[in-house]
């Protein structure tokens, strides 16, 4: 581990914050001059400096991150074992540049998305918290600040999806995911709490420690506070049974922030668990993989077939959102099983297929959310059989929108083949009859999915144009940019995915030494 000053290792996260307590004073600037831009360009001008500047740092420092090394730094006085440290590792470093890089285009697509709802100070101040939120949670080194950057996420999310407060839709889903969330949360600290009374520390290395060879009473009590904490940040990253807030939040939000939520926020909450599993309960000496893979299968099974039954284009999004973070979960599984049966390679492939589907996902569904709100601002409805023929009318994003269904469907040569055929070869890499049964089954869940993501490409691009869609145009280059941005990362990722999977691979290595 090598020593860094607090401020160069948390310097995104300062940029972020900084713009963000801007945007009070360019919206009252914004409001005097009748300029509707001000805050959303000023915006995205912060997220690209947040951007650059990460992107330098590990540049700087990655020769260290690949070797499994880790950047540390604290507060004067009070760092580990019991103070605040924050910790960057390549497992750090592969999310962080992920949550900026989408927060970055979800912004540019703002300027003109949002352009007609008021308030936009307010908008773009909370858009840049929320990723300030979640570039903290990744890079922190222990509980407590995970937990303070973690509400920090959740304030910020709970605003975004009742931004349009004028509607009752909006209103009701915040309120339910802040109802949901805060009792995750409260469950997530309860495990912490208990991590704490046990242990005299939150930090993570600390904790590994202390749970590095454990007798069989404490290996009970592990098991007791690892089901908190999964379950706790379980309901934020849409585990099924957690995940019936997330169907409401999705088509009541911004689409831009559904983007946001599906394509990173829920990502969070797998990070969380990634991070307090792994590296506190070692999966060599604790078998919590079997309970990994089997949420895995279930997630996605009843999610799949929720998502066949919708009409609403958004809330069947939302439902493949919760599919996919079953196939994450499913390599995370994967992983924790196969390190626990000693088969290093499985393992290691696991937790690399985990990462990638996480990016894949991320770009794939961000796509999606923003192609089909270009869709719904255009067409004023968001029933699948209304938007017959929307792509048609509107053929950079029809072409966009079934990229990114094509990739989530694991359509070769896509970003979403590559991270799929990677879970899959670890799930039948372990080779005992639990592990190809349940690989199995989330093989034929991919097939399943499959068919309403095309279905939903042959009604809304293939089909000719609704009767209803006569007058549709083309959006805002604005808004078709970021949408061409994410359509390219999926094929240059699924046509050469070697860099990539090389960092994953780091990243993996990071979490599961």
């Amino acid at each position: 581990m090598v020593e860094v000053g607090l401020v160069e290792v948390m310097g995104s996260v300062i940029v972020l914050i900084t713009f963000s307590a801007l945007m009070p004073i360019l919206g009252y600037v914004e409001g005097r001059l009748k300029q509707k831009y001000l805050t959303g360009v000023t915006a995205s001008v912060g997220f690209f400096f947040a951007l650059v500047y990460l992107a330098y740092f590990f540049w700087r420092y990655w020769n260290l991150l690949a070797k499994g090394g880790a950047l540390t730094s604290s507060f004067p006085a009070f760092g580990p074992p019991l103070g605040v440290e924050i910790r960057v590792d390549a497992f750090s470093a592969f999310m962080t540049l992920l949550f900026i890089g989408l927060g970055l285009l979800v912004s540019i697509y703002s300027i003109r998305y949002m352009e007609h709802d008021t308030g936009l100070d307010r908008y773009y101040a909370m858009l840049l918290l929320l990723v300030a939120g979640m570039v903290g949670v990744a890079i922190a080194g222990d509980f407590f600040t995970l937990f303070v950057f973690w509400e920090f996420m959740s304030i910020a999310s709970y605003s975004l999806v009742a931004f349009r407060k004028y509607r009752w839709e909006p209103i009701e889903a915040g309120f339910k995911y802040l109802v949901m969330s805060t009792l995750g949360s409260l469950m997530a600290l309860l495990g912490i709490s208990l991590l704490y009374g046990y242990a005299g520390t939150l930090n993570f290395v600390e904790l590994a420690k202390a749970f590095a060879r454990p007798d069989v009473v404490l290996k009970l009590y592990g098991y007791v506070m690892l089901m908190l904490i999964f379950v706790g940040f379980g309901v934020t990253a849409s585990i099924v049974p957690f995940h019936t807030w997330l169907p409401d939040a999705h088509p009541a939000a911004p689409s831009s922030i559904s983007a946001m939520l599906s394509g990173l926020v829920i990502k969070v909450g797998v990070y969380a668990i990634a991070r307090g599993s792994f590296m506190i309960f070692t999966p060599s000496t604790f078998d919590y993989g079997t309970l990994f893979v089997v949420f895995a299968v279930i997630t996605t099974t009843v999610a799949n077939v929720m998502a066949l039954l919708q009409r609403d284009v958004k809330r069947l999004l939302a439902f493949s959102s919760t599919v996919n973070i079953g196939f994450i979960l499913f390599g995370l599984g994967t992983a924790a099983y196969a390190s626990h049966m000693g088969i290093a390679f499985a393992g290691i492939m696991g937790l690399v297929g985990a990462l990638m589907h996480t990016l894949s996902h991320a770009i794939g569904k961000g796509l999606l959310f923003l192609a089909a709100g270009s869709f719904i601002t255009r067409a004023k409805t968001r029933n699948i059989y209304e938007l017959q023929g929307a792509g048609r009318a509107m053929p950079w994003t029809g072409v966009t929108f079934s990229i990114g269904l094509l990739s989530l469907s694991g359509a070769p040569p896509l970003a979403g083949f590559v991270s799929k055929f990677i879970l899959l070869m670890a799930g039948y890499s372990v080779g005992d009859a639990f592990m190809n049964v349940t690989t199995s089954l989330m093989l034929v869940n991919s097939v399943f999915a499959a068919v309403y993501y095309l279905r939903l490409v042959q009604i809304c691009v293939i089909r000719p144009r609704g009767e209803g869609l006569k007058e549709l145009r083309e959006a805002s280059p604005v808004i078709v940019a970021p949408l061409l941005i994410l359509m390219i990362a999926l094929i240059v990722i699924g046509c050469y995915p070697w860099p990539l999977l090389d960092m994953a691979q780091k990243a993996a290595l990071a979490l599961l030494p």
